[in-house]
């Protein structure tokens, strides 16, 4: 197999998403508790009847009851006489189908009441919402501007830093993010995702914040270019700061 090698911005990256995956897991794990609680203690509400779903296919065919018969009666049959046959062979054979209706002079037919027929509202049915993730494609970006104006990111990741006058950590700077643009709890996970690119663009690229990891520790911390000296070490007046 191929070994994938990945830079430490990139190993950062991951790890901020992994963090959000693991917030939002645990706050639907908290959801589901607090529902298993509520059936515990026995507050479901209001208690509503559930009609058991129809069940397809042909109805089972419901046998006849059969008439009773008159139980036979003992002893040998009558004998049938030549005169009594041949008068029931002169008897003229029954027609068959329905006989003709009669209409009585007595009864007076009466108007039928047609019923007014009713138009019915066609209601629009939407199909059920789907459960699960939704794609990347459906998901709802971070809105650009807050208040009318548009979001500069380096400049409120650099005003974070000149601000706490520290060496911070990607969880901080989105924690001073939602606190500088005063945004909902909801938004921390999409505020992660653009404070992690931005924040890639001003350590890659741009060079404005350089990366710093301690001796002791493997945590990253982020700093101003300005607090650092030529060759990559801490002034002594941040050495102390994190």
């Amino acid at each position: 197999m191929k070994k994938i090698t990945l830079s430490k911005e990139e190993i950062e990256d991951l790890k901020d998403l992994y963090q959000s995956e693991i917030d939002r897991a645990q706050r639907r794990i908290d959801s589901l508790k607090s529902i298993l609680r509520k059936i515990e203690k026995g507050d479901l509400g209001d208690e509503k009847e559930v009609a058991a779903p129809k069940k397809r296919g042909r109805k089972p065919k419901v046998k006849e009851s059969a008439e009773p018969t008159a139980p036979k009666k003992r002893g040998r049959p009558k004998k049938i006489t030549a005169e009594a046959d041949k008068s029931a062979q002169t008897k003229e054979p029954k027609k068959r189908g329905r006989k003709p209706k009669v209409a009585s002079e007595t009864k007076t037919e009466k108007p039928k009441k047609g019923r007014k027929k009713i138009a019915k509202k066609k209601v629009k049915t939407s199909p059920p919402k789907k459960r699960g993730r939704k794609p990347k494609s459906l998901r709802k970006g971070l809105k650009p501007t807050v208040g009318g104006e548009k979001i500069k990111w380096n400049d409120l990741i650099i005003d974070i830093f000149k601000s706490n006058d520290k060496l911070l950590q990607a969880k901080d700077l989105t924690v001073g993010a939602l606190e500088k643009l005063q945004l909902p709890e909801v938004e921390k996970d999409r505020t992660r995702m653009a404070v992690a690119t931005n924040l890639t663009k001003l350590t890659k690229y741009e060079k404005k914040i350089l990366k710093y990891t301690r001796p002791d520790d493997k945590i990253a911390y982020y700093g101003l270019a300005e607090w650092f000296n030529e060759d990559g070490t801490l002034k002594p007046e941040y050495q102390n700061k994190f």
